[in-house]
């Protein structure tokens, strides 16, 4: 019997090799075969096959958010809806709903190389764009992002008044992939389902913390803001100018003895403070007013043995108001730069 020669060559047609991961969810995927053969030198009709109906390519849901400010922003204690920028970027092979949450750090997490050390007020009011940051929607709930977009996230907060210079407030931007009711998606259990859209959770771990880990249908990325502020600081000390036996020449605390109350204010935060005042209430000993004010662009002068040194410095424009009939004076030391020092004194005589 004759051996008869066949040689097939298998064709497989709409089909490569390398993963595309860039298949739109949903697509379905047929797959053709053609068998071409020869016998005795004479070729024969070519056999044909085909996979029935094909497959659904499955959803691989993969995403990524990232903080775009490059560091904490600047904020003053106290200044309201202070803004941290992000973006949520659908990396996924079918439109995808994310929810949002913004979470306060708060065990001294290292953003931008500054650990936190306070809070912000809460809750955050979260807007996002889809046109590129011309307008905001207000966030309420889940919201859809096509494939290969990405949108624009804002995180307004409030810093409390009680934050001080350097304090550093970390936050978390949290995405979670959802059903378009808000529901947390999970990857489909089991083998797969060859005429149904299975979903696989696909994204990477972004920052952990949070129980955020990889594959868990969330992606997390951190934030924050860093305070800049005045850091005030006043001392009030008292020395003798003269009394009326002995002058100038080691004079005492006597009635009819001057006074010199020396107020320091000094500023070692790195925002200059303005419109600072200090009111001084004056004892009934020295009478209802003050003899002199003065205010200076300067430390206070050293005491020696309780007498007064001499003024010095740029005398500031606005001295402040003795108060005429009352028990108190003010100082008004107009601004008091950072990392300077004023002085304002108070000259009272004993009754």
């Amino acid at each position: 019997m004759k051996k008869i020669l066949i040689a097939v060559s298998m064709i497989l047609l709409g089909f490569s090799s390398a993963y595309a991961a860039g298949t739109a969810s949903g697509t379905q995927v047929q797959n053709d075969v053609t068998l071409n053969y020869t016998v005795g030198g004479v070729s024969q009709t070519a056999i044909t096959a085909d996979d029935g109906a094909g497959f659904l390519v499955d959803n691989a849901v993969d995403f990524t958010v990232a903080n775009n400010d490059g560091a904490q922003i600047v904020v003053t204690p106290g200044s309201t809806g202070q803004i941290t920028n992000w973006t949520l970027a659908n990396t996924g092979n079918a439109a995808q709903y994310f929810t949002l949450a913004a979470i306060n750090l708060t065990g001294g997490e290292s953003v931008y190389g500054n650990a936190d050390t306070a809070d912000t007020s809460t809750p955050y009011t979260i807007t996002y764009s889809t046109d590129g940051g011309t307008t905001y929607n207000p966030y309420t709930g889940a919201f859809s992002v096509p494939v290969d977009t990405s949108v624009l996230v804002r995180v307004a907060a409030d810093i409390p008044l009680s934050i001080v210079n350097g304090d550093v407030m970390n936050i978390q931007l949290e995405a979670t992939a959802t059903d378009s009711g808000g529901t947390a998606l999970t990857s489909t259990i089991g083998p797969d389902t060859i005429g149904t859209v299975d979903i696989v959770l696909a994204e990477g771990t972004g920052i952990t913390t949070e129980g955020n880990t990889e594959f868990d249908g969330q992606f997390s990325a951190w934030g924050g803001y860093i305070a800049q502020s005045a850091a005030l600081a006043v001392t009030k000390t008292s020395c003798i100018i003269s009394d009326p036996v002995n002058g100038i020449t080691n004079p005492k605390r006597i009635p009819g003895a001057v006074l010199r109350y020396q107020i320091q204010v000094a500023n070692t935060g790195t925002s200059d403070a303005t419109s600072v005042t200090v009111t001084d209430l004056i004892p009934t000993e020295f009478g209802t007013s003050a003899a002199n004010l003065d205010v200076r662009t300067d430390v206070c002068p050293a005491i020696s043995s309780g007498v007064c040194g001499t003024k010095t410095g740029t005398v500031e424009t606005n001295a402040g108001t003795t108060g005429a009939g009352t028990s108190s004076v003010t100082l008004d030391y107009d601004g008091v730069a950072a990392s300077a020092t004023n002085c304002g004194y108070i000259e009272v005589t004993i009754q």
